[in-house]
């Protein structure tokens, strides 16, 4: 490619305020997110009310595994081969990059990186360890998008669009951060997978919510994630019950039911068929590293439920407004691995609603973030410009 690249999905590594810099009065009272360090003075653990969040195994990720240090692990994953090295190697002190945002725009130009979507690594991870508490999970969530602003700003220079993480727990509190982080420029909002505490996340409950989505013209973006969840839950009180302990033997299990490509596929399909789309046909919403691999089987399942729906009398009102696998396509952009086939993905969906992501700098991630062009092999050149740059720019416009 001549042109630089928009790379829909990067990362940068959390400081260790990002929870409590602008920690409100309650969360500092209650020192509710803690850091506690070891006897030995070496190594740091995150509290979070009483639960230390473990999810990640160094949340102060210093050190931290080489960005894309996993990739080729990954693809032979995916070809069948058999990998049974220690692929995550040796681990390295953080680099400035994952920090600074000057930084980082200069790694970016060395990268051939134009611009690019940034999402976190550690607070994908935390909505569940606070999620029995509201006020607590809004006071946790709005410090952490006061930190963003701060570090990373949510449009920095038109080249870096942070993006600020919301919470689908109460109505009014989110609708009040919307409008707090769309007052100080951000182009797009991420949100977890998953059902709404008891709602479809298209339920009427919360259409001022989405009328303003629709409104301000902002991506949504659903991210994957890890941490506790009510899908995960869900699994423990079906298939680990007590007095059954929560030990490691489930958890492959566990990743597999109640896994990322389950998450994405209910929200979508509860996005179309409550007819989401059809009260709002300007929201566009983007699945960002929770590859593709479920598309084909989603847009069929998707017709067979829609072929069951009285277009006349659709669940939330309005009708459907065609076949769901068609609204699908009109409303949604997927963001594939670069191990998976993503030419067959195109020639599902179209070249115009897939999008490039490296994931960089993650063990995971494409470790060049333009060497994502080799997956597109095939592909005539105005597609892989479309998906290398031109999709994820006509969605979040300079």
């Amino acid at each position: 490619m001549d042109s630089g690249i928009f790379d829909s999905d990067q990362h940068y590594y959390e400081a260790e305020d990002c929870f409590t810099r602008y920690a409100s009065e309650r969360m500092r009272s209650e020192k509710f997110v803690r850091w506690v360090t070891e006897a030995d003075g070496k190594r740091r653990r995150l509290f979070v009310g009483g639960r230390e969040a473990n999810v990640i195994g160094n949340p102060t990720f210093n050190p931290v595994a080489a960005p894309g240090i996993y990739h080729e692990t990954l693809k032979d994953l995916e070809t069948g081969k058999d990998r049974s090295a220690d692929a995550y190697g040796k681990l390295e002190p953080i680099r400035p990059a994952y920090r600074d945002r000057d930084v980082r725009l200069g790694v970016m130009d060395e990268q051939g990186v134009e611009r690019t979507l940034l999402f976190p690594t550690l607070a994908v991870t935390m909505e569940g360890f606070v999620s029995d508490d509201a006020g607590m999970l809004y006071d946790c969530f709005h410090a952490f998008n006061r930190w963003l602003e701060d570090d990373w700003g949510f449009r920095y220079r038109d080249r870096i669009y942070a993006a600020p993480y919301i919470s689908m727990l109460d109505r009014e509190r989110a609708i009040f951060e919307l409008e707090w982080v769309l007052e100080r420029g951000a182009r797009l909002i991420t949100i977890r997978p998953g059902p709404a505490y008891g709602r479809s996340p298209a339920d009427p409950y919360f259409d001022p919510f989405w009328a303003r989505v629709d409104e301000a013209g902002v991506l949504v973006t659903y991210h994957a994630f890890e941490g506790p969840s009510e899908m995960s839950e869900a699994y423990h009180r079906m298939w680990a019950a007590p007095p059954q302990p929560r030990r490691r033997e489930h958890a492959l299990l566990a990743h597999s039911i109640a896994g990322i490509d389950t998450a994405i596929m209910d929200t979508l399909t509860a996005l179309v068929l409550h007819n989401l789309f059809g009260r709002f046909p300007k929201l566009r919403v983007a699945t960002i590293e929770m590859g593709c691999g479920w598309v084909p089987y989603l847009m069929t399942r998707l017709d067979r439920a829609g072929g069951l729906i009285d277009r006349k009398i659709s669940s939330f009102g309005g009708t459907l407004d065609g076949r769901p696998s068609e609204m699908f396509k009109r409303h949604v952009w997927v963001a594939p691995f670069p191990e998976e086939d993503v030419p067959a993905l195109v020639g599902q969906i179209g070249a115009d609603h897939v999008l490039m992501g490296s994931d960089w700098p993650h063990a995971e991630s494409v470790p060049r973030p333009r060497e994502y062009v080799n997956c597109l092999k095939g592909l005539a050149p105005p597609q892989v410009q479309a998906i290398m740059r031109d999709n994820i720019a006509g969605l979040i416009p300079a």
